[in-house]
């Protein structure tokens, strides 16, 4: 981030508030790079990463106006909150989309086992985060994509410290339960869909 951000920044929101255009460009030149790094992140879809940044930061313009700066971190964690949201959002679209497909469409991959092995861990990681719940997701966000200190994130989520710490041990616990559990299940498929692939 740019050195004199914490003395700038107050007076940009101030002006994105009264709605000011270039203010607003100013916010999105400095952090859409941090909310694409997380779409990145979550989707692995370069194009729909940078569609569900411009959907974030459409939201950011809307309701920038009920904003109460209180520091740079805040305003990150605000941020992450309606990337959150809008990754959120997704999934959900997805699985309804995903749930009316023909059950019967014969699906292989071509790749060879090695990217069909990749594919099934991605999936395995993005279906064992969204079995947390919102606070552990929303706490694993801040941590290790805002580069919040539990300090700062317990600020941000109106929770003391403790309860931070308490949240985010047990989202880790939960993560690694639901792979290892998941594991074996991600095995059978994956051979399951490499030997389609190599049958056909």
């Amino acid at each position: 981030m740019v050195a004199d951000t914490n003395v700038e920044l107050p007076a940009i929101i101030a002006r994105a508030q009264a709605g000011d255009e270039i203010a607003f460009g100013e916010l999105y030149a400095r952090y859409a790079r941090h909310i694409l790094r997380y779409m990145y992140v979550r989707t692995r879809e370069p194009e729909l990463a940078q569609d569900l940044t411009q959907e974030t930061f459409i939201r950011v313009i809307k309701g920038i106006g009920g904003l109460q700066y209180r520091g740079e971190k805040m305003f990150l964690g605000w941020l992450y909150t309606i990337a959150g949201n809008v990754l959120i959002g997704q999934t959900r679209r997805r699985q309804i989309f995903a749930s009316s497909l023909d059950d019967t469409i014969d699906v292989t991959d071509p790749r060879g086992q090695e990217a069909v092995s990749s594919l099934f861990e991605r999936l395995s990681l993005q279906h064992a985060i969204a079995q947390l719940t919102v606070e552990q997701q929303h706490v694993l966000m801040l941590k290790f994509f805002g580069d919040m200190t539990n300090q700062e994130i317990a600020t941000t989520i109106g929770k003391t410290e403790g309860a931070v710490k308490a949240l985010q041990y047990r989202a880790l616990q939960a993560l690694q339960h639901i792979l290892n559990q998941e594991s074996a299940s991600a095995e059978s498929l994956m051979a399951r869909a490499v030997g389609g692939a190599d049958a056909s």
